[in-house]
């Protein structure tokens, strides 16, 4: 066999057993792997309306066919459990080297159910599983949890890890690699309640590839594709940190809460172009020519002399601007003091932006802050609530339950300020003038989220020019209104850069080189070294069949968990009124006009239009009869 090991670790925590199985060639054909076996490992295993903190919800592990082969940007694994943060389907991916061992050591997935009864970690071999005691490493950070992994087992040991917001069910807690993490639904919580510190992962086996020649050929290709693509050259220089002067510009950047969308000059000083004078070093994961890993360095003030590790969007955007604050120095703090502590610093900075809202319109004040004075561009009150946080302290507790959750137990309006889709929060840019990109959110199967789908060929560059060609919008997408913000008429659009996000997912290909923006890796060329690996014969409709067939698959586990046409809204300040300042003031969604658009994303789709979940003949058509 290549590519795929065919095989799965399942493992019970609650009887420290393990059972190794086949992974067979219907379902490997049908969802590839990574999170697209991933999903439907879960729908099969986790009952509907199971607790995300109960032994009947499982954690898995998946990586992609492509992982441990020299394709490039081929190294991420995927997380899926139900989501404690959002109740419905959870799932998160990072890169680095653990898919890579974890498929040399002989394993396509891992499952993990049922809960231990003291704190251990799992050290996973070709022979099996150990488990070990983990009480020595409880309450630890994540860094020094990885280095006590290392120090016991040797340097080749790849593990993922917990920190102490992950053992205290923090909802937002996330599973960190080094400096890569799986951010996002809250899969350290998961494993924190499962008792679950870590998994570790040792393995040697070669990964063979079912056509050498043909393999070294498409390989090529990837790499000159990712050399020409102009993003390349911006993430090798200034790391993923994203380029918010460049959306202020393009009035897309989301500011104090969508208090404000652009005309905000104070952007510049926490974005690429400032935060890279503050890089040291450049690494890179498994196999990938990009290099966007950079180590970092502060070298005094407020915060002191520290260094660190990759700057991502997901901090220098939620917890910049989302939150006023322009202080680059504090953005390396949080940073490092969620990697440390284990919490997605997207949510993290997205739940501080909200709670400032909610400071400053006086729904919460400082007798629940604990005096902490949660003002707009207060950094230092950022770092001493995230502290409180991961270790679920005074108003902590509360808000260690997300911005929703939390807003529900605040009461007096606070929901209004909350803005989120099917639990999850999204920030950065404004979908009220990013039509397309806001039905990707509203309709993503792990709520709003941009890494499930995001039309970027509508994102305006600074001179105005478009990613790709009104021509080449027409002959793809059947009209050039896709390069319009303000354009409705993007379901077709919407319904293709989500399928491109789901066949990275299952490819575990980096979407950083994938043509979602109009240049890289496209979905044949995908198809092209899926064939030259595993011999699988496919072409890019047949990618898409699989992408659909995964979002269908998706979808029913969320309409299990009672979610229909109704949640496929944006809620909170994002909806509501128009938008203040820059390019596009005054833009605001038309009701109407949305249910429209959604309507025709169902009819592409193939869901039913009422309830906005898949129908029984395209579950079929699908080869999904058994959902």
């Amino acid at each position: 066999m290549h590519g795929w090991t065919g095989r799965i670790l399942q493992i019970d925590l609650t009887s420290q057993t393990f059972t190794i199985f086949e992974n067979d060639e219907h379902s490997r054909r049908l969802f590839l792997g990574g999170r697209g076996r991933n999903s439907q490992l879960l729908y099969r295993l986790v009952p509907a309306q199971a607790d995300p903190f109960g032994p009947d919800n499982a954690v898995i592990f998946g990586t992609g066919p492509l992982a441990g082969t020299l394709a490039p940007g081929c190294a991420r694994c995927t997380v899926t459990a139900k989501s404690p943060l959002t109740g419905i389907l959870g799932d998160a991916n990072f890169g680095g080297f653990f898919a890579p061992v974890m498929k040399r050591a002989g394993y396509d997935h891992i499952v993990i159910t049922g809960r231990a009864e003291k704190p251990l970690y799992l050290l996973v071999t070709a022979g099996g599983v150990s488990f070990c005691d983990a009480a020595h490493l409880w309450g630890k950070s994540t860094g020094d949890t990885e280095a006590a992994l290392k120090q016991a087992h040797g340097n080749s040991v790849q593990a993922a890890v917990i920190g102490p917001a992950g053992e205290n069910r923090v909802r937002m807690a996330c599973v960190v690699h080094h400096y890569n993490v799986a951010g996002r639904t809250g899969m350290g919580a998961v494993m924190g309640a499962k008792n679950l510190k870590a998994v570790c992962v040792m393995g040697s086996a070669k990964i063979t590839v079912a056509d050498e020649a043909m393999f070294k050929e498409v390989r090529q290709r990837w790499n000159d594709g990712i050399k020409a693509n102009p993003f390349t050259k911006f993430f090798g220089q200034y790391g993923s940190a994203g380029p918010l002067e460049r959306e202020d510009e393009a009035g897309i950047l989301a500011v104090k809460n969508y208090s404000q969308t652009g005309n905000y000059p104070e952007s510049v000083l926490v974005s690429a172009t400032t935060i890279k004078n503050y890089l040291t070093s450049s690494h890179a994961c498994f196999a990938c020519p990009v290099h966007c890993i950079q180590g970092y360095e502060v070298k005094g003030g407020q915060y002191g002399i520290f260094s660190g590790t990759k700057m991502t969007e997901g901090c220098n955007s939620s917890c910049g601007p989302s939150c006023g604050n322009t202080s680059a120095e504090s953005l390396f703090k949080i940073n490092n003091l969620c990697n440390d502590y284990g919490i997605d610093v997207l949510d993290f900075g997205l739940l501080m932006a909200t709670a400032m809202d909610w400071y400053e319109h006086s729904i919460i004040g400082p007798a629940d802050t604990g005096g902490i004075a949660l003002n707009w561009g207060n950094h230092g009150a950022m770092v001493a609530m995230l502290e409180k946080i991961a270790r679920r302290e005074g108003l902590g507790d509360l808000l260690a339950e997300g911005a929703v959750l939390a807003a529900q137990q605040i009461g007096g309006g606070a929901a209004s300020f909350v803005s989120s889709s099917k639990g999850m929060l999204f920030g950065g840019v404004d979908p009220r003038v990013l039509r397309g990109s806001g039905l990707c959110y509203a309709t993503g199967t792990r709520g709003g989220d941009h890494l499930r789908g995001g039309v970027l060929f509508e994102l305006p560059s600074k001179e105005g020019k478009t990613a790709i060609s009104p021509q080449e919008a027409v002959a793809r997408f059947g009209t050039a209104d896709v390069l319009d913000p303000l354009s409705y008429n993007k379901a077709s659009a919407a319904v293709f850069c989500q399928d491109m996000y789901t066949i990275a997912d299952c490819l575990e290909v980096c979407k950083f080189i994938t043509e979602h923006v109009g240049h890289g890796i496209t979905l044949q060329d995908m198809a092209d070294m899926l064939r030259a690996v595993t011999g699988m014969e496919v072409d890019s409709a047949g990618l898409r069949t699989v992408a659909n067939r995964v979002f269908a698959l998706e979808r029913t586990f969320l309409a299990r968990e009672g979610i229909t046409r109704k949640d496929d809204v944006l809620l909170g300040k994002w909806s509501r009124g128009p938008v203040q300042g820059g390019r596009y003031d005054g833009a605001e969604l038309d009701p109407e006009k949305w249910q429209d658009m959604l309507s025709a994303y169902y009819r592409l789709r193939g869901w039913d239009s009422e309830t906005g979940n898949p129908t029984v003949q395209t579950l079929e058509s699908l080869r999904l009869k058994d959902i």
